[in-house]
């Protein structure tokens, strides 16, 4: 059982580490996504498992990052939110197939990105834009995340019935390969997406990603503590361009957050632009 106390222990060096604050309530939830790496190691308290991480020298580097796969949250699926989504397209119609951007190579992060449908999909949408409008743009996009074994998932780009039950059944059929049950992504659409490992508490991290010209952070703030997010929204402001673009997710907010951003509204959206 987690007592109160290991509770503590274990949430402010998740914290430390990754920036993810449990709340109190959440103590069963914690409690559930750490029994298995308890029983992997032997440990029969939380308070033993604790300690191993904080002072387990080389052998505790290697299980952080277990840990890191343990305590996030990977929910996902392809084209989520479509008003975001149309967001992104008009900001891309105006800004780099008809505007001064256009002709340049485009750079896209898909922060804390999990199994990848995120990326992907931002990728579907560019090549669809460019066989409708006849005009070729070069870019990338840079998924990265804080759990290895999602990385490993989202570069495999093999995918269950559930993440692409929201899209259309062409564009399915013209990027997948339906085969025994799953839907393999084309080389068309990976060849686009580099997949990294990242942690949005590091802050010198974010070195990497600079001169970016979209980001999208969406439904991570919402683990996040009021001085984490400031963190990561003013290292995201760093790293756009101008006029850079920042999507968030639908139940987030810049609000007492930032006013360095400002606020694009769309249909049923509203996306960040860098001021």
């Amino acid at each position: 059982m987690l007592t109160k106390e290991s509770f503590i222990l274990l949430r402010d060096f998740i914290y430390e580490k990754t920036g993810i604050f449990f709340a109190e309530n959440k103590t069963y939830l914690m409690e559930s996504r750490l029994t298995n790496r308890l029983s992997e190691h032997g440990f029969s308290t939380y308070e033993d498992y604790y300690y191993f991480l904080k002072y387990g020298g080389e052998k505790s580097k290697s299980e952080m990052l277990s840990l890191f796969d343990a305590v996030t949250t990977n929910e996902t699926s392809f084209f989520r939110n479509p008003p975001q989504l149309d967001a992104f397209k008009m900001i891309m119609q105006k800004h780099y197939f008809d505007g001064k951007g256009a002709g340049t190579q485009l750079r896209i992060w898909s922060a804390a990105s999990s199994t990848g449908e995120e990326a992907y999909t931002l990728v579907i949408i560019l090549l669809d834009m460019m066989e409708k409008l006849k005009r070729n743009i070069s870019f990338t996009v840079v998924a990265t995340d804080i759990s290895p074994k999602v990385l490993e998932s989202a570069r495999k780009a093999v995918f269950g019935s559930y993440s692409v039950r929201n899209i259309d059944e062409a564009i399915r059929k013209k990027y997948f390969v339906e085969e025994g049950g799953v839907f393999k992504l084309k080389d068309i659409v990976k060849k686009h997406v580099k997949f990294d490992f990242m942690n949005l508490m590091d802050a010198n991290a974010y070195r990497m990603y600079r001169q970016m010209d979209v980001i999208f952070c969406r439904n991570v703030l919402i683990y996040f503590d009021d001085k984490m997010k400031k963190k990561v929204i003013d290292n995201m402001y760093e790293c756009l361009k101008l006029p850079g673009f920042l999507t968030i997710g639908h139940a987030e907010s810049l609000h007492n957050l930032s006013r360095a951003f400002k606020p694009l509204v769309f249909p049923g959206t509203t996306t960040y632009q860098k001021g």
